[in-house]
């Protein structure tokens, strides 16, 4: 014959700890209610540390930006020490994030002024690669690829050759191939009026291949770092458009005005505010 179920603590009406949650559940006497207070409160701490991990990538990338432009006027130790603490920082958060562990209280850096920010998604599966699934998307790609090689090929500099090398890589949709080349050619060449290109494509191939949070901060990047370069407007629309599949509506609107404010008489404008309708209607 069973024994008596122990009965369950008189509960105390005050909100439900992590620690009284646990010994409730192991228990047996924790009600619905109970988890969906947890399971509150643990989204709560998840998107805290990833708002975290954002405003400290987005220091460390100024800082190193800062290091690499300063070129030792500013002082490079503090500079050093300043971006070493800021990594461990980032590192703590992100191993905190993955683990569903609360980190020691770190003071969030000044996020950039009207950007929107790259999410970061804790423990995310890495995507696998993929290809446009639909024939015309295949043709769409061919003839965007197309265009980019007739505007690269008017661009008189040096490293032309090579990037137009690249640009037949993408035409024949070997993105696994190309994105690490495109990163490296517009770090070897960062003041190349090409630079802005590259990291606009491998910001495109990471999309195709599924890789939303990538493709996002890669877009970030073309827009920070080259504000004035030919593929800011359309890194900008690319962004909102991603954000829009994403759910992110908020950083979608911040991009697009982005584009509307910065850019109102490019392209892509048009386009931008098109789409900002729709989000507010």
């Amino acid at each position: 014959m069973l024994g008596a179920q122990p009965a369950c603590p008189r509960r105390d009406p005050r909100p439900v700890t992590r620690a009284v949650f646990l010994a409730l559940l192991a228990a047996g006497c924790a009600t619905r209610a109970d988890l969906v207070q947890q399971d509150r409160e643990l989204r709560g701490l998840v998107q805290a540390q990833r708002k975290q991990i954002t405003q400290i990538q987005h220091e460390v990338e100024r800082l190193r930006a800062d290091m690499e432009e300063g070129q030792g006027r500013r002082g490079g130790a503090p500079g050093g020490d300043r971006l070493a603490a800021l990594e461990q920082r980032l590192a703590d958060l992100e191993h905190a994030a993955g683990t569903g562990t609360q980190p020691a209280e770190v003071p969030p850096a000044a996020p950039p002024t009207e950007t929107p920010k790259p999410p970061v998604v804790a423990s995310a599966p890495q995507p696998q690669p993929t290809k446009p699934p639909v024939a015309g998307e295949e043709d769409g790609w061919r003839r965007e690829i197309a265009r980019e090689q007739t505007a690269a090929g008017s661009v008189n500099v040096p490293e032309r050759a090579e990037y137009l090398g690249l640009l037949d890589g993408l035409a024949r949709q070997d993105c696994a191939r190309t994105v690490p080349q495109l990163n490296s050619f517009a770090a070897n060449h960062k003041d190349s009026p090409l630079a802005d290109n590259a990291l606009y494509w491998a910001a495109r191939c990471y999309a195709v291949k599924g890789d939303q949070n990538q493709a996002v901060s890669k877009f970030y990047d073309v827009v920070t770092r080259y504000p004035k370069g030919d593929k800011a407007p359309s890194a900008l629309l690319a962004q909102g458009l991603l954000f829009v599949d994403m759910g992110d509506t908020p950083d979608a609107r911040l991009a697009l005005s982005k584009l509307i404010r910065d850019y109102p008489n490019s392209e892509e404008a048009p386009r931008a505010r098109q789409k900002l309708s729709e989000l507010e209607n």
